[in-house]
């Protein structure tokens, strides 16, 4: 019985963390799950006009470097860059942390208000 318990527990307490999410997601903001895989990867928080951009991943710098161009710079001072011939705002954003290493960001939004 105790172990159907916690079962349960368990389960509501994921189904709260991914309506969280979705609720995050739905009002344009970055939820939980990618700030934590953000600081886990030790990525920079990015903010461009108030607005806190949603992690993407890690990017091999070098394999980039040639077709990127410096697109903005973000509230705190971080150089920003986009895909060289991408529309503005472009569709992803990518900053440099090192020299052969980089993260790749996008403004949060929903599939269908794309």
């Amino acid at each position: 019985m105790r172990k159907k318990r916690w079962i349960v527990s368990i389960v509501i307490l994921i189904v709260i963390l991914f309506m969280s999410e979705f609720v995050m997601l739905y009002s344009g903001k970055v939820g939980v799950l990618n700030t934590t895989q953000r600081i886990i990867s030790g990525a920079p928080h990015v903010i461009v006009q108030g607005q806190t951009l949603s992690y993407q991943g890690k990017v091999n710098w070098e394999d980039i470097q040639n077709s990127i161009e410096e697109y903005s710079v973000s509230d705190e001072g971080t150089f920003l860059y986009k895909v060289q011939g991408t529309p503005v705002p472009p569709p992803w954003i990518y900053v440099r942390k090192e020299k052969s290493e980089g993260f790749r960001y996008k403004v949060p939004r929903l599939p269908w208000k794309l």
